[in-house]
């Protein structure tokens, strides 16, 4: 008896260590489109995080990582493509592996093309030091651009009482800081910082910072540019403090007092976050950190900004969006303007929503103001629409980012000689740092794409977990071995560089427990209509972008007429009409060129190469829906 219960708790125990221990992941194919990964798409998900490759300039391949939210809004409604979902079951040991694999590639990987972003920064201050740059320059003092005048933006005429009401918040600021840190804080820290800008000069790259593909893990360097840009946002914080600067008028906004009037329950919150500003404010100015400078500048504009709303009476926020934003006309983006008002409300919600946690908060948080800013720029660039004004429909920062220029004055006391071999040393070591980069990262359409280094990664994971000292060939037989055991079979990345294959050799070769397909965003909608009884009359409107009510045409989609993902068989006739479509745009395009720099020309024959696979069946055709709110995920 003994022996048969003891047989019965091992057994329940083998049964019950199984279950705990199984766990799945996530193969995604993303249906071919227009736009980026136009022939398809594919990526891998484990827990809170999807991963995928993309090409980037100079043909090199990257692995990302998204929020499974955000990835999903973009493919399957942002640009309409249906997602095919396999589930993959594996053991925790498994699952582990492979998912601290891809976390430790994307990390790497990260530090790899920060590396090389920063090498590329030091090469264009140098040429700005010597006075020949190529191109306009991407080095920007960050926050400056909140008081002084800036070569990316419109400004506007100051408001001449606001312009004093300001200098005079600055003064109050600029004498606490004095009461904090001493009479002469400012004025010494200014010719500090003077003095180390001028002392500044240029890394020695191949000492300091080997090639990091060699090195593997390397710490982010601390550069010449990084440090030169971080002194000379202090500097500019300090004279904005001593010169009592306002801000310029296009760096801030207001909303209507009309319809978003300030409470008086949202008052005592903002005088509890002006404190707040003011002792983070004195704390970034004696932090000893790199970029105290920003954080000054961010801090004073907000304080500013927050003084003025219970001055006044009504919202004032910073102005948030970068400054290299697009500013477009609500035509161009838009021509439902129910869609429009849905992203409006979808805004307003949202801006209420940060209002109140403001409010409820006992201790109002530069977070929570933070994340009130970001809600009130989105809300306040939609109304715009409505008037109808240009707007920037994407280009928010979670912190206002408007710069200016790198100053003549002060700047490192090198001479041309010293700029010139600083240059040529840094061009050496780039040429380098790309060749490694290459080799380790180059991409290619068919050996080396987002459907190969999906596989290659879940080989490397398989074979560090197991590894065994064997000849190549051996080796190949050894990871189908192991991916047999671990996945249920193997995929290899040789024969399976197309994603829609790649997704069925998963379907034929892994232990699969689920698979479904995600519906596209304009699928979802006509599968509402389906339900509803209108099958027939919503497979006729919406076959054609003429008659549906479901899309609407936008520049981002070379011109077509009929949708080709829902009608096999006459998929081909279709195909053609679209073809016949693109070569029409073409040929208009040859006519306006000097009109429009050829913007039908290369929409034309966009459209040409996406419709020609529908002449084989093969469907590309599916428009996209640029606009649409984030609520509309599900």
């Amino acid at each position: 008896m003994k022996i048969i219960i003891s047989f019965t708790i091992f057994v329940f125990g083998c049964l019950l260590s199984a279950t705990t221990s199984a766990a799945t992941f996530n193969y995604l194919y993303i249906e071919a489109n227009e736009g980026n990964s136009s022939g398809g798409h594919s990526a891998i998900q484990f827990g809170e995080y999807i991963y995928h490759y993309q090409y980037i300039d100079p043909g090199l391949i990257r692995l990302f990582r998204q929020d499974p939210n955000d990835f999903h809004f973009s493919y399957r409604y942002l640009q309409n493509r249906p997602i095919h979902l396999s589930e993959i079951e594996v053991s925790e040991v498994t699952f582990n592996a492979l998912n601290d694999y891809f976390q430790w590639q994307y990390l790497e990987q990260e530090q790899h093309y920060r590396h090389l972003e920063a090498v590329n920064k030091e090469y264009q201050l140098i040429q700005q030091l010597l006075d020949e740059p190529e191109g306009d320059s991407a080095l920007r003092i960050k926050g400056a651009g909140l008081f002084y005048p800036s070569s990316h933006t419109n400004r506007q005429s100051p408001d001449a009482d606001l312009a004093v009401r300001q200098s005079g918040t600055i003064d109050q600021l600029r004498h606490t800081i004095e009461q904090n840190h001493g009479r002469d804080f400012l004025l010494r820290t200014r010719l500090a910082l003077e003095a180390e800008i001028k002392a500044l000069k240029p890394l020695d790259w191949s000492a300091a910072y080997p090639i990091p593909i060699e090195t593997k893990r390397l710490a982010p360097p601390y550069s010449f540019t990084d440090h030169t840009i971080d002194a000379l946002s202090g500097l500019f914080a300090i004279k904005i403090l001593q010169e009592a600067r306002p801000l310029q008028p296009d760096a801030f906004f207001m909303l209507d007092p009309q319809t978003q009037p300030l409470t008086d329950a949202e008052k005592k919150s903002l005088l509890v976050l002006r404190k707040h500003l003011e002792a983070a404010l004195l704390r970034s100015l004696n932090s000893g950190r790199p970029d105290w400078g920003y954080a000054t500048m961010i801090n004073t504009a907000r304080y500013i900004a927050v003084d003025m709303s219970l001055q006044r009476g009504q919202w004032i926020f910073i102005d948030g969006f970068s400054e290299t934003a697009e500013w477009i006309e609500p035509a161009e983006f838009i021509n439902d303007p129910h869609q429009l008002q849905q992203l409006i409300d979808e805004a307003k919600i949202r801006l209420d929503n940060f209002r109140s946690t403001l409010i409820q908060s006992d201790a109002a948080s530069e977070s929570e103001y933070s994340e009130l800013e970001f809600a009130a720029n989105r809300y306040a660039e939609l109304v715009k629409g409505l008037q109808p004004m240009p707007l920037r429909f994407y280009g928010q920062k979670a912190l206002p980012s408007l710069g200016i220029d790198l100053p003549k004055d002060p700047r490192p006391d090198l001479s041309r000689q010293q700029l010139r071999a600083a240059l040529a040393e840094l061009d050496i070591y780039r040429d380098h740092l790309m060749d490694q980069l290459k080799q380790h990262y180059h991409y290619d359409l068919i050996t080396r794409n987002c459907v190969t280094e999906i596989f290659r990664s879940i080989d490397s994971a398989l074979l560090q977990k197991d590894p065994q000292p064997l000849s190549a060939n051996d080796e190949v037989e050894h990871i189908k071995a192991i991916a047999k055991n671990r996945l249920g079979g193997y995929v290899t990345p040789v024969y399976n560089f197309i994603p829609f294959v790649s997704y069925q050799s998963v379907l034929d070769q892994y232990r699969i427990s689920r698979s479904e397909t995600l519906p596209s965003y304009r699928h979802q909608e006509m599968n509402k209509r389906y339900e509803s009884g209108q099958q027939l009359l919503t497979r006729l409107q919406e076959s054609n972008v003429l008659s549906s009510t479901l899309y609407r045409y936008n520049p981002d989609d070379a011109l077509f007429v009929f949708f080709t993902d829902d009608n096999i068989p006459l998929r081909p006739l279709f195909g053609a009409i679209n073809t016949t479509a693109g070569l029409g745009q073409g040929l208009l395009g040859l006519l306006s060129w000097p009109f429009d720099s050829g913007k039908n020309l290369k929409s034309g024959t966009t459209g040409v190469l996406m419709s020609l696979p529908e002449l084989v069946f093969f469907n590309m055709r599916k428009g996209s829906y640029p606009y649409l709110p984030y609520t509309k995920l599900q």
